[in-house]
């Protein structure tokens, strides 16, 4: 999935996928400057944690969202049920 977030005239992107070959959960954060980060986590938990901690300081930095939620991507989805 896909979100976008806007400050000023700035935008931040943030996905999210499953790894189906190294079974992981991943973030891409791609920032106004052109920096990357990206996270990699096991399990379910983590890999929510973190995204609602990034969230929050996102707010508290006052990044807004997009309206029209997340843009579903084709590919990056589980080939099975992930183990937590």
């Amino acid at each position: 999935m896909l979100w976008f977030f806007e400050r000023n005239n700035e935008s931040l992107k943030l996905e999210t996928l499953y790894d189906n070959d190294a079974a992981e959960y991943v973030v891409n954060v791609r920032y106004p400057d052109g920096r990357e980060q990206t996270e990699r986590f096991t399990d379910s938990d983590a890999f929510g944690s973190w995204l609602v901690k990034f969230e929050r300081s996102l707010e508290a930095d006052r990044w807004k969202s997009q309206t029209g939620g997340p843009v579903l991507l084709p590919y990056g989805w589980p080939d099975k049920n992930p183990q937590s």
